[in-house]
C-alpha cells in the first residue's frame, strides 16, 4: 500500500518516483520482438509511475510541505489504452510485485503504438466502478470518474483512507519509456493541533549549540479522519460533491479537558489536488525556552511531552501515542553520540541522521522474549576484526565499514550496522537479538526525524541503567545497586505510562568474539556472557 510523506513536524518530502518495468510473467518479456505483422511502430512498454505530490492552498506556515506519495508491493493500477476514440484496452490491473508492476496471468505483452493514448489510475476498482465513467474523446480521461468517486466515510484506517485517493495520469511517451506522473483528484483536509516549540542551548565539544523541539498541546481523538498521528489528521474529500462533506462534531483533547468543534465547509477552501491545513486553536506556534531532560517522553509524532508535567492520569491517548522515555542529553562524561574526532561519537549514525542530535530515548516495552544474541558462525566470530580483514566488500558497504571504523564503536548504531554487515555475507549466522529489534521496529514504528530502533551499545546501557556510558566501570556493584541514578529517575515514567518494567538481564550491541557486553538489574550486576546465551532485548533510538 502507498506511503505518505509527513508534512508536519519539519522535515521536507519530496516528490518520490518509482522507475520500474511493465513486464508480463515472464522476466525477459520487455526483450521481446513484436510480433510479425504488427504496427512497425509498435515497442515494448517500459513504465515509469510517479506522483508530484500535493502542495497547499493559500497557506503560508512555514512548517507545511508539499505532500508525495510512495507505491509499496501490491499496489495496484488501472490502465486504459485507447485508438481512434475506441477503448481497446479497459481497466487492466496492473500489480506492483518484486519491483515490477505485472500484468495478470495470461495476459499478452502490451506494446507501444504512437496513434494510440494510455490513462491509468489508482488506486484499482472492478469494472462495475468504472464503466461508462471515462471518456476516450475528451482530454480529461476521468472526469466522470472523478466526479462519481465515493470517498469512504470512515477513513479512521490507514486502508480506508488510501482507498480513497483517486489519482490518475495519461502516459507520456519518450525515448522506449511511457511515463504516468500522478496527480491527485480529491482534496486532502488535514487537521493540527497547536505546538509549542521549545528552544534551548547545549555544550559539546566545548562548543555552544542552539536546538530545539516540539511539543503539542492537544491530541485529536475518536474520529472518522486516518490520524497519522495523535496530532496530525487526514480526511480526503471530493469537491464535486461537497454535500457529502458532513460530518461532526470533531473531538479533540487540548490541555487535558475534552472539547468538540464544527467545520463551515464554505470557509475551508478546499480545492483538487491540493491538502488546506486547520489548525484548532491559535495557528501560531508558540516558542519557550526549556531544556530537554531526561525523562521527558518521546511521542509517536516525533515531539516531546516534558515529564516534570502533571500529567496524571496518563490519558489513553498520550499512553498509547508514547514510543518511549529520554534518557540521555548533552554530553555526559565527555561523551556524545555526535564528537566527530577520532574514535569519538557514532559517525555512522551522524552521517544517516544529522538531524538526532537531541537525546536518546529507550523504548516502552521489551521484545517478546528473550533472545540469543547470536548464533552459528557468528556465536564465535568477532564481526569487527572479520571486517577489518575482509575485502569483497561493495562500494557502499566499505563506505559504512569507514564509518564504522572512524566511530566508538561501544555505541549501539554503528555496532548493530556491523553485525547486520556480517549477518548479509554469513548465510549459515542469525543475529537473534537484532531481528528482534527490527520486528519491534515493525509493531512500534519510529517517526521520521529519528535513527529508527536499534541495539543499544555499552555507552546506552550503561547510560540508561548507571547514569553515564563509563559508570560501570568507577565502582562495585555494591554501589550500582544503591546508585542506580538514571534508572530510577527513567522507571517512574516509563510505570506511568503503562510501559514494561526495565528489570532482569539485557543484551548490548557490543561484542568482544564470542562474548557481549550486558547488564543484569536482578543482582545487579555487569559483565560479558556467550552469545548463544539467552537475555532480554530493548530497543533505544536518536532523535
Amino acid at each position: 500500500m502507498k506511503q505518505h510523506h509527513s508534512i508536519f513536524p519539519p522535515a521536507a518530502s519530496l516528490a518520490c518516483a518509482l522507475i520500474l518495468m511493465l513486464a508480463a510473467c515472464t522476466s525477459d518479456a520487455l526483450d521481446e520482438l513484436p510480433p510479425a505483422g504488427t504496427d512497425p511502430d509498435a515497442r515494448p512498454l517500459t513504465i515509469t509511475v510517479s506522483d508530484g505530490g500535493m502542495y497547499a492552498t493559500g497557506q503560508t506556515r512555514a512548517q507545511e510541505r508539499g505532500y508525495s506519495t510512495v507505491f509499496t508491493e501490491g499496489d495496484r493500477i488501472g490502465l486504459y489504452v485507447v485508438k481512434d476514440g475506441t477503448l481497446e484496452v479497459k481497466n487492466l490491473c496492473l500489480t506492483l510485485q518484486g519491483g515490477k508492476w505485472t500484468l495478470p496471468a495470461g495476459t499478452s505483452q502490451l506494446l507501444y503504438s504512437p496513434d494510440k493514448s494510455y490513462h491509468a489510475y489508482y488506486p484499482y476498482r472492478k469494472d462495475g466502478d468504472l464503466n461508462g465513467k471515462v471518456l476516450p474523446g475528451d482530454e480529461d480521461f476521468f472526469k466522470l470518474v472523478v466526479e462519481a468517486w465515493s470517498v469512504k466515510d470512515n477513513q479512521s484506517t490507514y486502508a480506508q483512507y488510501t482507498a480513497s485517493d483517486l489519482m490518475t495520469a495519461r502516459g507520456m511517451y519518450n525515448n522506449h519509456t511511457l511515463s504516468f506522473a500522478m496527480e491527485h483528484r480529491m482534496s486532502l483536509l488535514i487537521l493540527q493541533v497547536p505546538a509549542t516549540k521549545y528552544t534551548y542551548t547545549e555544550k559539546i565539544d566545548s562548543r555552544e549549540i542552539s536546538k530545539s523541539y516540539y511539543r503539542y498541546t492537544a491530541v485529536i481523538s475518536e474520529n472518522l479522519y486516518w490520524q497519522e498521528n495523535p496530532c496530525t489528521a487526514r480526511l480526503l474529500v471530493n469537491t464535486t460533491d461537497p454535500i457529502l462533506f458532513v460530518r461532526g462534531p470533531y473531538k479533540y483533547y487540548y490541555n487535558g479537558a475534552k472539547e468538540t468543534f464544527n467545520f463551515d465547509y464554505s470557509q475551508l477552501n478546499l480545492q483538487p489536488g491540493k491538502y488546506t491545513v486547520h489548525t484548532l486553536g491559535d495557528s501560531k506556534v508558540t516558542e519557550k525556552f526549556r531544556p530537554l531532560k531526561a525523562g521527558d517522553y518521546y511521542m509517536q509524532d516525533g515531539s516531546i511531552l516534558p515529564g516534570d508535567e502533571d500529567v496524571k492520569p496518563f490519558r489513553d491517548e498520550l499512553r498509547k501515542s508514547c514510543l518511549g522515555v529520554v534518557f540521555w542529553v548533552g554530553e555526559i562524561e565527555g561523551k556524545h553520540w555526535t564528537q566527530t574526532g577520532t574514535l569519538a561519537g557514532d559517525r555512522l549514525l551522524m552521517r544517516d541522521h544529522p538531524e538526532c542530535v537531541h537525546g536518546m530515548v529507550v523504548a516502552m516495552r521489551d521484545t517478546p522474549q528473550r533472545e540469543k544474541w547470536a548464533t552459528g558462525q557468528g556465536a564465535t566470530k568477532s564481526t569487527y576484526v572479520w571486517a577489518n580483514e575482509f575485502k569483497g566488500f561493495t562500494l557502499g558497504e566499505q563506505a559504512d565499514w569507514e564509518e564504522i571504523r572512524a566511530s566508538d564503536i561501544y555505541f549501539g548504531y554503528c555496532s548493530s550496522r556491523l553485525m547486520a554487515l556480517y549477518g548479509s555475507r554469513h548465510s549459515d549466522t542469525t543475529f537473534p537479538a537484532l531481528d528482534a529489534i527490527a520486528t519491534y521496529a515493525a509493531t512500534y514504528p519510529a517517526p521520521a526525524g529519528s535513527s529508527g530502533w536499534f541495539l543499544p551499545g555499552r555507552h546506552e546501557l550503561a547510560t540508561l541503567f548507571f547514569g553515564g556510558p563509563d559508570s560501570y566501570a568507577k565502582e562495585s556493584s555494591t554501589y550500582y545497586y544503591k546508585n542506580l541514578q538514571m534508572l530510577n529517575k527513567i522507571k517512574p515514567q516509563i510505570d506511568k505510562a503503562s510501559g514494561d518494567e526495565l528489570t532482569g538481564a539485557y543484551w548490548s550491541s557490543k561484542e568482544f568474539k564470542e562474548i557481549v557486553w550486558y547488564v543484569d538489574l536482578n543482582i545487579p550486576d555487569y559483565g560479558v556472557k556467550p552469545k548463544t546465551d539467552t537475555y532480554k532485548v530493548r530497543a533505544v533510538l536518536a532523535f
